[in-house]
């Protein structure tokens, strides 16, 4: 297997890519300096895996380009993704702040730039900067509540309004505009099975009804939402039944 290669990001430059991580944005720049040099920097190819799935290592890691996954591959070939990380995103917390296996697989979707830090300099940090240690509980709060939300969607809509709800997390994702959002590339249509458990022909079905109602328009390779307002209707709809 390939291995990372070694990031050839200059000294003076760390600084600048650990400042956009918002975990570390409130740091002095002596602190970041000294953060930049306790890390290890390295590159990924795309489609290369960063961290695997019950992993012993414990390291937390800074994406500073690129984009990656967080998934998991069973043992018949099912694939289930939890999240898609962008640059300036942390990942890794987890089994830094417990010691145990890592809980998903991390892999690169593009060239990534990453930056580690180990669990006892991770540690350090937090006890010594309050700031690092009140947004990394942010952090990890935000993502109980989205994980809570998850299991909440999987255990009570049907596939259908799933394939809606997880049409509005991509739009969030996209950004809104005049109540429209813009999914460049668009996802295929076994990406938004593996998010939320379901098969490619089920998806397929419910994008094409979509289209059908004006929801949804394919231009080129791209998917634009036409409506944000009344998908999330149909999904909030969905939730209080």
């Amino acid at each position: 297997m390939q291995q990372p290669q070694v990031s050839a990001v200059l000294p003076h430059e760390r600084t600048s890519f650990l400042k956009r991580v918002p975990i570390l944005a409130e740091l002095s720049n002596s602190a970041l300096e000294q953060v930049a040099r306790s890390c290890v920097w390295r590159s990924y190819d795309g489609g290369k895996q960063i961290v695997g799935y019950q992993d012993p290592s414990t390291d937390v890691f800074f994406l500073l380009s690129g984009k990656a996954r967080a998934i998991i591959h069973s043992s018949k070939g099912k694939d289930v993704v939890f999240v898609d990380l962008k640059a300036t995103m942390m990942f890794g917390e987890i089994a830094a702040i417990d010691r145990g296996p890592r809980s998903a697989s991390i892999e690169a979707l593009e060239p990534c730039l990453i930056a580690s830090l180990s669990s006892d300099a991770f540690e350090k940090l937090m006890l010594r900067e309050p700031s690092v240690a009140i947004a990394a509980l942010s952090h990890m709060a935000a993502e109980v509540r989205r994980l809570s939300e998850r299991v909440f969607e999987f255990s009570t809509l049907v596939v259908q309004n799933r394939i809606q709800a997880e049409l509005l997390r991509l739009a969030g994702g996209a950004g809104e505009r005049h109540g429209e959002a813009l999914l460049s590339p668009a996802p295929s249509l076994s990406d938004i099975a593996d998010r939320i458990s379901t098969h490619r022909e089920a998806v397929s079905r419910e994008l094409s009804r979509l289209a059908g109602i004006g929801l949804l328009q394919r231009q080129g390779g791209d998917l634009r939402i036409t409506n944000l307002a009344r998908l999330a209707t149909l999904v909030n709809e969905a939730k209080k039944e």
